[in-house]
């Protein structure tokens, strides 16, 4: 498949682990040599790279050393392509720093040193290469220059070998370390889902579109289903090398060549990602931890276009730090990284920034929302998500996750891609979080939600309601129709009803009539309001039930159309009057009266007809149809050809 051999001998034998080797160093200091003289392997594949005897792009090889394989990545050192570097460098679990004994520490040297931190490898080895060419007293002075450049980095401990690719010196030993240290890299299971960033996009005569990377997590198989990121496109895998044999299956830590097909080879270039389909989502804005290295010349200032080398691909973003003013050399804050168009991370991925024209490293950090958005005024709310998904503790980040998407939460394998954690631990993390009231059940609503998110969002709710009071103060409140549709729309359709009984019992809104309010809202009535509302509530009391239109009551004489329409929603709120039908009110003692009546006629005979209910109350067809229509729409009575029942659950 690839352009290796194409033996279909199978990978994966028992007790054998799976590490990603990359090496680091500047230019001409023998990398690609040593890399041959390790594995047998010239990783310079390019006519060009070849011709010049410098390293471009990226070159891979294998190293079987014990129970260990290598996936060595070689990658170039000059300063043009340390692009390349980074990408190579992705998931690398232990490096191979390359250091030339007739040379020492070049700048190279100390940017790719910084790039390991930054990416967050801390394990690896130091080659001294070169060591024929220089004397003894030279080799120990490299040695000595860098124990003290690694001092304050993860590789302070590594091992320093001193080698020649050319005569064998030191090989064995070389090898003998690389084991040493692997063996304390912790093992890790690879568990699904899958992730991979592609490094190298090709077709292979009569195999299709082949794509190569380092297998960031989880495993593959062949056969399975997976989705190219950020496009978000379906693909399946056909069939799978890795360095040229044929696999079944490749996991974490392995180089891993894949033939897609149901994808186009014009869709995919370095930087897309290959995950198990529902894990991965595209994104225009990432929320990080940024670090601004202390060999950075100047601050890292708001609003700054840098490059951002995420995975393997490379995009210009702008940052936006979270607390105000630029970030300093040597210190770290949270940022949001804005991009101009779709990348793809999972939480905790680690990436680097350089310079808008790419002639410098000056940080890097790590993804903490990988499926962001801009942040909201309230900065201190933003630093408290923030500080969550930072933490080391796995239901912290869960918690934030789901509190951050509110009643929509994510599936399990986004969440695990959003919080860092894997989906096998789901379910207890889960039942952690119920037993301690961090999630809820709303009725009608989608499942369990966050408690925290929920709580946000009545609070947010109370706020507008502040708003509307402010902006009409002379109203009863909010109608509480129109606060249903408003909660609905802003949450999940059908939570309305649940989400204000939750406001009304912690006591942060309350129910008048048909309005809502704050509870210590009440509307600003002058002394000729009050004396008018009074008036008309008199008057519809005496009417009974033959009540007048606005217009016609006496009162109408004192006040204007809009000042009654005002008040009569004020009576309406306080539980004063009950509006039957459109500009049609029942005062609501007459209310009252109206349904013990009903009671009383439909116990004596089979139902009640309108008729019977106009002559027992003394009122008119006019009045007594629209006021029965009403109690069928309120529920208290059903109807039944001409006879209205009274429903059992208003019975006496």
């Amino acid at each position: 498949m690839a352009d290796a051999d194409t033996s279909t001998r199978s990978v994966g034998l028992e007790g054998e682990r799976y590490l990603i080797l990359g090496t680091a160093g500047h230019i001409d200091h023998g990398k690609t040599t040593l890399v041959q003289a390790l594995t047998g392997t010239n990783t310079d594949r390019l006519p060009e790279e070849k011709q010049r005897g410098m390293t471009i792009e990226l070159g891979f090889a294998e190293l079987a050393v014990g129970r260990f394989r290598f996936g060595v990545v070689d990658v170039p050192g000059h300063e043009r392509f340390v692009r390349t570097m980074v990408s190579g460098a992705t998931g690398i679990d232990l490096a191979l720093l390359v250091v030339a004994a007739d040379d020492s520490v070049m700048p190279q040297t100390t940017e790719h040193l910084d790039i390991l931190t930054l990416l967050n490898v801390r394990t690896g080895v130091v080659a001294v290469t070169k060591a024929d060419l220089v004397d003894r007293n030279l080799v120990e002075l490299v040695e000595q220059e860098l124990r003290e450049i690694l001092a304050s980095t993860p590789l302070k401990d590594a091992p320093i070998v001193p080698v020649s690719a050319v005569t064998g010196a030191g090989m064995e030993a070389l090898k003998k370390a690389l084991v040493d240290v692997a063996g304390r890299i912790p093992a890790r299971e690879a568990r699904v889902p899958f992730h991979m960033a592609l490094d190298r996009v090709f077709t292979v005569q009569g195999r299709g579109t082949v794509v190569t990377g380092s297998v960031l997590r989880g495993h593959v198989s062949v056969g399975e289903s997976l989705e190219v990121w950020p496009q978000g496109t379906p693909c399946k895998v056909r069939d799978m090398q890795t360095h040229g044999r044929h696999a079944d299956r490749l996991e974490r830590g392995q180089r891993a060549a894949l033939n897609l097909i149901g994808t186009e080879r014009e869709s995919l270039e370095r930087g897309c990602a290959l995950a198990t389909p529902g894990y991965l989502a595209a994104s225009r804005i990432l929320d990080a931890r940024l670090t601004c290295l202390s060999s950075c010349p100047r601050p890292i200032r708001p609003s700054s276009r840098v490059r951002l080398c995420l995975g393997t691909q490379e995009l210009l973003v702008r940052i936006v730090p979270l607390e105000p003013g630029p970030l300093a050399p040597g210190t770290t804050g949270y940022v949001q990284l804005r991009a101009g168009e779709s990348t793809v991370a999972a939480h905790g991925q680690r990436f680097i920034i350089r310079d808008e024209s790419a002639t410098r490293t000056i940080g890097g950090g790590v993804v903490l929302r990988c499926r962001a958005r801009r942040w909201m005024p309230d900065r201190q709310a933003e630093r408290a998500g923030l500080a969550a998904l930072d933490s080391p503790d796995e239901l912290v980040r869960v918690a934030e996750v789901l509190r951050f998407w509110g009643f929509h939460p994510p599936a399990d394998l986004a969440l695990c891609a959003q919080a860092g954690v894997e989906l096998s631990d789901l379910p207890s993390l889960y039942a952690a979080l119920d037993a301690q009231g961090l999630r809820v059940s709303l009725d009608g609503g989608p499942g369990r939600v966050s408690a925290a998110g929920v709580d946000a969002f009545l609070e947010r709710a109370a706020r507008w309601l502040d708003r509307y009071h402010k902006a009409r103060p002379d109203v009863p409140g909010c109608r509480l129709d129109a606060f249903l549709g408003w909660l609905d729309r802003k949450s999940e359709k059908g939570l309305g009803r649940s989400l204000l009984d939750r406001l009304v019992k912690q006591g942060r809104v309350k129910r008048l009539g048909q309005y809502v309010c704050r509870p210590e809202f009440a509307p600003e009535l002058s002394a000729q309001d009050e004396k008018v509302l009074n008036a008309m509530v008199a008057e519809y009391h005496a009417a009974a039930f033959q009540p007048p239109a606005l217009d016609g009551l006496k009162v109408a004489k004192e006040a204007t159309r809009q000042r009654l329409l005002r008040l009569v929603k004020v009576a309406q709120a306080f539980s004063q009057l009950i509006e039957v039908q459109n500009g049609l009110y029942l005062h609501a003692d007459r209310e009252r009266e109206l349904r013990d009546a009903v009671r009383k006629l439909a116990e004596a005979g089979p139902g009640v007809t309108v008729s019977q209910l106009r002559e027992y109350l003394g009122s008119s067809r006019k009045y007594m149809v629209p006021i029965v229509e009403y109690l069928d729409r309120v529920g208290f009575t059903r109807r039944e050809g001409d006879l209205r029942f009274v429903n059992e659950e208003h019975a006496q």
